[in-house]
């Protein structure tokens, strides 16, 4: 019988938002639901949140003389692949035999250069590895590229050891509802995976809220409250999550759930404002959209359009509808100018969508993303003008603190949220709501008094 151990590493520097690793947790279930039972889930970070030592002895003792067939990592970003490593290598040690396999959006999108940093004895699982897996696990090996991804409708439910820990924690339980997404933004490394993976497969909602609802039962006989993220690109149609409300209803669960939406899903959809309100009345607290950018030039070469002047509707349904939103937006990149920043920036304030993050937004450019391709900028930030890269610089350092505390109440924020919905206390959200508008605003005048400064 196979024994298999799934890991994930530690995360090199801060990280900015624990939650459960979805990734391993999803691999975990499928295993178990394809005669795989023996399967051990270890989570690093889960370790240094509690101030917990020990996780090697742990492993030790929960595996005891047992030598596991595979030990696989997720690697999220190359941040995770320094501790990756020492994992692999103490692992490696103790079990010679054991099959050493990495995957997770890193090995998925970097293959190359997550080859030349891992043992040279690791087996890399690109895109989703549940079959893949199955196989490595069972000793069928198969043809690393072959298409062994399985429907959405043919996930299992995620093996899920540590929920109680991860909601004490305050962690919303994260769900996957679908694969890919109908966007093809240039920035995105999601329209260059394999056609299977990139094009947009919702689960049936049945099998998505009978997860919801045991893992409600579950949470609910601890005394913890019901709070899910959809962790999709995108959740799909707008229909989509008024189905998903409508099943809710008819089970009559009482939950709380964000999720992640195209915005032009949203655009044009008529009585929008009275079908948010049915929404956040089955739950839903918060959605996050990508706005990206307000200037249409750019929006055309990031091959992301949407119609910038319906904004202004859509916000104002959701501010009449109770549900948060945030609002993703990408101020810096090559073709942006101290100027240009500025008039984005008066304008998100206009349309009461400002925030500090907005402000300090970078174009990341991400291996496998068509803007990639076309640029030297192969990895991490996209390189900005003198000037411009001078004004960020001298921004980021004046607001140092106020990125610390921003931060800090935008980890907290939607789980506030979710309670408030749940529980009516409001407290806690209004206090980080207060802090967020406070920053804000200094954030506001700091950036035009900078940009006055620089051009006078």
């Amino acid at each position: 019988m196979p024994t298999v151990v799934l890991i994930r590493p530690l995360c090199e520097g801060d990280e900015l938002e624990f939650a459960e690793p979805l990734g391993i947790e999803r691999l975990a279930g499928y295993l178990k639901a394809h005669a795989v039972p023996d399967v051990h889930v270890f989570d690093r970070r889960l370790y240094r949140m509690e101030h917990r030592a020990g996780f090697f002895d742990d492993i030790r003792s929960k595996l005891g003389d047992t030598e596991p067939t595979v030990v696989g990592l997720s690697l999220m970003t190359s941040a995770d692949v320094p501790d990756a490593r020492r994992i692999m290598s103490r692992l490696g040690a103790w079990w010679p035999k054991a099959l050493l396999v990495a995957g997770g959006v890193f090995v998925t999108c970097s293959p190359d250069e997550a080859q030349r940093l891992l043992p040279k004895r690791t087996v890399l699982l690109r895109g989703e590895g549940e079959a893949r897996l199955l196989e490595l696990a069972t000793g069928r090996m198969h043809n690393a590229d072959a298409n062994l991804f399985v429907g959405p409708d043919e996930w299992a439910v995620p093996y899920r050891p540590h929920l109680e820990q991860y909601a004490r924690l305050g962690c919303a339980v994260n769900m996957q509802a679908s694969r890919g997404c109908s966007g093809t933004c240039a920035f995105c490394a999601t329209p260059s995976l394999p056609k299977v993976l990139r094009r947009w497969q919702g689960r049936t909602l049945e099998l998505v809220v009978d997860e919801m609802q045991q893992v409600a039962e579950r949470l609910a006989a601890c005394g913890l409250p019901p709070i899910f993220n959809f962790v999709d690109d995108s959740f799909g149609p707008f229909d989509r999550l008024e189905a998903l409300a409508d099943e809710l209803g008819r089970r009559r669960m009482s939950v709380a759930f964000a999720c992640e939406m195209r915005l032009a899903a949203l655009i044009g959809q008529p009585q929008l404002a009275k079908r948010l309100e049915h929404l956040h009345n089955a739950g839903l607290t918060r959605v996050f959209f990508g706005v990206e950018s307000l200037n249409a030039n750019t929006l055309a070469r990031w091959r992301k359009p949407y119609d910038v002047a319906a904004l202004p509707q859509v916000l104002a349904a959701f501010r009449s509808s109770g549900i948060e939103v945030q609002a993703g937006y990408i101020m810096w990149h090559a073709e942006q100018t101290v100027e240009g920043a500025l008039a984005e920036v008066i304008r998100l304030q206009e349309l009461g969508i400002y925030n500090h993050k907005a402000a300090l937004s970078r174009l990341i450019v991400f291996p496998g993303c068509a803007l990639a391709q076309k640029s030297t900028d192969t990895a991490g930030f996209q390189s900005l003008g003198a000037r411009e890269e001078a004004f960020y610089r001298q921004f980021a350092a004046q607001t140092a603190e106020l990125t610390r505390a921003w931060t800090q109440a935008a980890v907290a924020e939607p789980y506030a949220l979710a309670i408030a919905h749940l529980s009516g206390e409001e407290g806690r959200l209004t206090e980080l709501r207060n802090v967020h508008d406070e920053i804000n605003e200094q954030s506001y005048q700091l950036f035009l008094k900078m940009v006055k400064e620089m051009c006078s």
